[in-house]
């Protein structure tokens, strides 16, 4: 669930909006490589292959090329002649068209009408309106997301299907952020009868069927399946906008010297997942391309501000001064990641570039303010970081040594990945690392569960009341230049509270063979634009 408010959105909104179809628009043309498969190796497999159900953007990101969904994001150039995604843009995928009413209440898409189930059956906006309400029964991550985090009431007022091609989305606000919302891998359509033939639908429960398998239709079929080692992807046949490669084999290696070795031989066409040490080994070698994209990804030190010291803002702030960022930034991440200030990423459109000052590492200051505060010392603390994870456990060991000298004796507890996320999820952690980001890359989603008081995926239980009622409003402001005002007004109030720490926006590094002719880098992992000659 967690990974641009769009100005064609807000024009839209107050106009309504027309936009015609045409193929996989916004999307570059490819060649179809026929004979020889693609080889792809991934550090993470799936958790589940439920588009429901998953949360992570593995889980999602990987699933979502066996389904279609109403919209897409468009294209653009990416590092040494890539494409990667362009979320200033919504293009057409399932839908051909649609129009937003004057006061943003009302979408209505028109539908493509050669989509078909592997059954022969026509996808119908039927399908599309079973398929939400599915997500939304089942009440998973994915209810999270076609709702935008708005439960109380539902953002989805209605969904109505006035003839097979029509679909008319009524919300009980206006939400600017619904076409990109429309885009995301949770709102797949699924093949109904298919879904009611192995268990249908369950409230507040997975499908155990649907866990292990897909439905369809998109522009892949999974061919052969082995959890956790191996997946077996061809083009869909029947899919009226055929893949770039016919044949994709992946393979789950969670051991990154393997990785290594494999995209060294050449035994790989894409590897994902890589620790950055590992990508760093290769960029002198002439074999192999290193593609780093920017993306709505940071490493966060988590400050839970209701918890012994984190509840006092003036320890809160003298930590974030005792963090060596340009130090962590390319000794832990050699490179690969960026400085920001704020609570937005750089990537996120609300990102206004010099509005908050980037941090900076300066003891004399942070010496200063834990003065201040007034909190005795020294202070034992825990930071709970996942075990394996190099990068967070170099981070940790570097902030163990820099807030010594302020009073704080950092205790790292290396857990386990099921241990980890618990401590997380139950609120146990009392500090925390953790490569973290919306998996709907726009701030208002972002805030709505990073800073909303009480909620159980703010992790760091931050409530900053004046600055949830300006996101109340940013979240339903159609106006563009009002709307930005307002995140920019959030963003001083939460910089000015520090409730957590950005050390660094991520970049997410790929390394592709001298084979590969097309990569297109999206977060949620597309493999559609994937090629090699």
């Amino acid at each position: 669930m967690k990974t641009d408010v769009f100005a064609n959105r807000a024009m839209a909104l107050v106009s309504g909006f027309f936009l015609a179809a045409t193929g996989v628009a916004g999307l570059p043309a490819v060649a179809v490589a026929e004979d020889d498969p693609l080889i792809v190796n991934m550090a993470q497999a799936p958790a589940t292959l439920d588009p429901a159900w998953g949360c992570g953007i593995v889980e999602v990101g990987f699933v979502q090329n066996f389904y279609v969904r109403l919209t897409q994001y468009g294209s653009k150039p990416g590092p040494d002649g890539t494409t990667e995604i362009d979320v200033s843009k919504i293009e057409p995928y399932l839908a051909t068209s649609w129009e937003i009413s004057d006061d943003g209440l009302v979408y209505t898409y028109q539908l493509r009408d050669d989509v078909k189930f592997a059954s022969g059956r026509p996808v119908t906006a039927e399908d599309v309106k079973y398929s939400w309400e599915r997500v939304l029964t089942m009440n998973g991550c994915g209810a999270f997301v076609i709702l935008d985090g708005f439960y109380d009431p539902p953002l989805i007022a209605a969904l109505e299907t006035p003839d097979p091609y029509t679909l008319v989305v009524k919300l009980s606000r206006p939400d600017p952020n619904l076409l990109q919302l429309h885009a995301q891998p949770w709102t797949s359509v699924v093949d109904r009868d298919v879904v009611e033939a192995n268990g249908g639908i369950q409230a507040n429960s997975l499908n155990e069927w649907m866990s292990a398998n897909v439905t369809g239709p998109g522009p892949f079929i999974l061919e052969e399946y082995l959890p956790n080692e191996r997946a077996v992807l061809v083009a869909n046949p029947d899919f009226p906008i055929q893949p770039a490669s016919s044949k994709i084999i992946i393979s789950f290696i969670n051991s990154d010297p393997t990785l290594l070795l494999q995209a060294r031989g050449g035994e790989a066409d894409v590897t994902l997942g890589m620790t950055k040490a590992s990508v760093a080994s290769l960029s002198d070698n002439p074999d192999v391309r290193i593609i780093a994209n920017d993306h709505a990804i940071s490493e966060q030190i988590g400050l839970p501000n209701t918890k012994s010291p984190w509840d006092n803002v003036k320890v809160r702030e003298a930590v974030s001064y005792a963090v060596p960022y340009e130090e962590i930034l390319e000794s832990a991440a050699f490179g690969y990641g960026t400085l920001f200030g704020g609570p937005f990423m750089p990537t996120l459109g609300e990102f206004t570039e010099g509005l908050i000052d980037i941090p900076t590492f300066d003891m004399d200051k942070a010496m200063s303010l834990m003065a201040e505060s007034g909190v005795a010392t020294p202070i034992d603390v825990d930071l709970n970081i996942p075990e394996g994870n190099t990068i967070e456990e170099q981070i940790a060991t570097i902030i163990q040594a820099t807030w010594r000298p302020l009073g704080i004796n950092v205790n790292i507890n290396k857990l386990s990945a099921t241990d980890y996320i618990d401590s997380l999820q139950a609120h146990t952690a009392q500090t925390y690392i953790r490569l973290d980001g919306p998996g709907v890359p726009e701030a208002g989603y972002f805030l709505g569960y990073d800073m909303t008081c009480g909620l159980q995926f703010n992790l760091t239980e931050v409530c900053l009341e004046d600055a949830q009622m300006l996101l109340e409003e940013a979240r339903g402001t159609i106006d563009d230049a009002k709307r930005q005002a307002l995140y920019d007004e959030i963003a001083r109030i939460w910089s000015a509270n520090t409730p957590k720490i950005h050390v660094y926006s991520d970049k997410h590094t790929t390394v592709l063979s001298s084979r590969v002719t097309d990569y297109h880098f999206n977060y949620e992992m597309d493999f559609r634009l994937w090629a090699k000659n």
